[in-house]
């Protein structure tokens, strides 16, 4: 057994203490793997960075030699048996759903950021105690043994877990059949508890029934709530963390729904990457890159069934759904990376550029663009008489547990299997491994649940006209079909505008040039897309909206 204490003597400095105990039968070379990298966000992440005054104690006492072997892991060579103590500092000094923070009201850690992986010595079990004085109130994610001492079957299991203590925790439970859904909020709460809990209730349940069962006989929310503005989730197999802020605005009906959208995203993640995950990423290499193609599958479907469980279950109608999506459809036809890559390269590439902007039209977002894909994906199988909520059930049945984890080729199979009367695998070539737009396959077959998607010119008078998008005057994007596209630069401030017969535009350049010109033509860029219901009642409609 692996035995971490971890401790907090100073919380304003935001620096834990952890001590490592290690039991040793015979001599051997001791690796200590620091994660790259955290589930649900495949970027490298340097958590090694937050870590100072590491040191190792061998079992008669005294200090023994160390060195780094690379940026993340750490080496000893144990020559003598029994008991290895490793101390070491970690800074907690970044709020967000998947990293650590620690103030003078709370301890919050996600442990794949600060614990290592003992390589060298006999499998065995992670167990935790948290010495953690004036934090009486905690949550801990891992399986509790006894009195506050939690345990861990593998590293896996370390990595996938969450410690919040806390001065003050809001604890709301709701018990969702075979499962008690834990609420844990650290903030304050400016909403009321039953109708919080009716809301879960009721996506949630859809949500269970159509997987038919759940993974975990308990899940826990951790919601941090905070007095300024964030928003972000990460799942885990036992739970997820919410960030969310300001606190205050959940009051608003607006600032709830989006709280309530994170929140159906990351419990369907229970199954969809927790349960349901690509061998590419079965198990978890925390010391390097996972490469995936399957990242459409992964967070894509995901985006979508979220949002659609919201219109399931009548916390959405129709009208309001249509407003998420419409973000979603104007975000994705702003962006032409769909002409330079495919969402299968586009996947592969999160670990280069898949969380930034980038450069312009290079790439294609896998939860925007991946939404989209699904939603098209989901409406052919109803017109086989199926839906992309079977499939899911098929793949949970199928692959969950990493029991069979699933190749990308695998799971498109087994959605062609659902999907008989329609030609998928031509839809696969041409949106998925392909290179065109989703927005115009969804123009076409979005009658079949009587919706159209329409579109009116943008109301910016330079973006309509030149195919500029800016902000506070500094040009963000060029449509490459502008006239502008040849003569203006990103980066340029736009600090003068004269709209005649022809449209004059003065501009400061970074270089230092200030430069003028004049534009004849007039077109209808960056149109504004926008749903509507063209029926009343549609049959098909119904069967995906139920």
């Amino acid at each position: 057994m692996f035995e971490y204490t971890i401790s907090c003597h100073c919380p304003t400095s935001q620096f834990t203490q952890i001590k490592l105990e290690i039991i040793l039968n015979q001599s051997n070379l001791i690796r200590l793997q620091l994660p790259a990298w955290r589930a649900g966000r495949y970027q490298i992440a340097n958590y090694a960075q937050n870590i100072r005054n590491f040191q190792v104690i061998q079992p008669d006492g005294q200090a023994l030699f160390w060195e780094k072997t690379t940026k993340d892991c750490w080496t000893f060579n144990a020559t003598k048996v029994g008991k290895y103590q490793i101390h070491y500092e970690f800074f907690a000094g970044k709020m967000d759903a998947g990293s650590s923070w620690v103030d003078d009201q709370q301890v919050y850690l996600n442990l794949v950021n600060c614990c290592f992986e003992v390589k060298g010595a006999a499998l065995g079990p992670y167990s935790f105690q948290f010495d953690l004085e004036g934090f009486s109130q905690q949550i801990c994610t891992l399986p509790e043994i006894s009195n506050r001492k939690y345990e861990a079957i593998n590293f896996q299991e370390v990595a996938d877990s969450t410690l919040l203590a806390a001065k003050k925790l809001t604890h709301w439970q709701l018990p969702l059949r075979e499962v008690m859904i834990h609420c844990w909020f650290h903030g304050e709460v400016f909403f009321e508890k039953k109708s919080f809990l009716d809301t879960l209730n009721s996506f949630l349940q859809k949500q269970l029934n159509d997987f038919g069962g759940f993974p975990e006989n308990e899940y826990h929310f951790i919601y941090q709530l905070l007095p300024y503005t964030h928003y972000h989730g990460v799942e885990h197999k036992k739970g997820t963390v919410i960030t969310f802020g300001p606190a205050d605005k959940l009051k608003e009906k607006s600032s709830m729904m989006e709280l309530i959208g994170v929140t159906s995203h990351e419990f369907y993640h229970a199954w969809n990457v927790c349960s349901i995950r690509p061998r590419d990423l079965f198990p978890y290499d925390f010391s390097k890159e996972n490469y995936t193609k399957s990242g459409w599958i992964l967070e894509g479907i995901t985006t979508y069934m979220g949002d659609l469980y919201l219109l399931k279950s009548k916390i959405f109608s129709l009208e309001e759904y249509f407003g998420e999506i419409e973000k979603t459809i104007n975000r994705v036809s702003r962006d032409f990376g769909w002409k330079n890559q495919n969402l299968l390269e586009s996947s592969f590439d999160l670990w280069l550029d898949g969380y930034q902007a980038g450069i312009p039209d290079k790439k294609q977002n896998i939860y925007a663009n991946g939404s989209l894909v699904a939603w098209a994906i989901d409406i052919h199988l109803h017109q086989s008489g199926s839906s992309l909520a079977k499939v899911m059930k098929h793949a949970y049945d199928r692959f969950r547990y990493g029991q069979r984890s699933y190749q990308e080729g695998t799971f498109w199979r087994v959605i062609t299997k659902f999907g008989k009367e329609w030609k998928s695998n031509d839809f696969y070539k041409r949106f998925i491994g392909g290179n065109e737009s989703i927005l115009k396959e969804l123009e076409e077959i979005l009658p079949y649940l009587g919706i159209s998607l329409e579109t009116k010119p943008n109301p910016d008078s330079i973006c309509r006209n030149l195919g500029i998008l800016y902000t506070e005057n500094k040009i963000q994007k060029i449509h490459p079909e502008s006239p502008a596209y040849p003569h203006l630069m990103i980066g340029d401030k736009i600090t003068q505008v004269e709209e005649k017969e022809k449209i004059k535009i003065s501009i400061e350049r970074l270089n230092g040039q200030v430069l003028d010109f004049d534009f004849k033509v007039k077109a209808n860029f960056y149109p504004i897309y926008f749903l509507k219901a063209t029926e009343v009642e549609n049959e098909l409609r119904n069967l995906w909206s139920e």
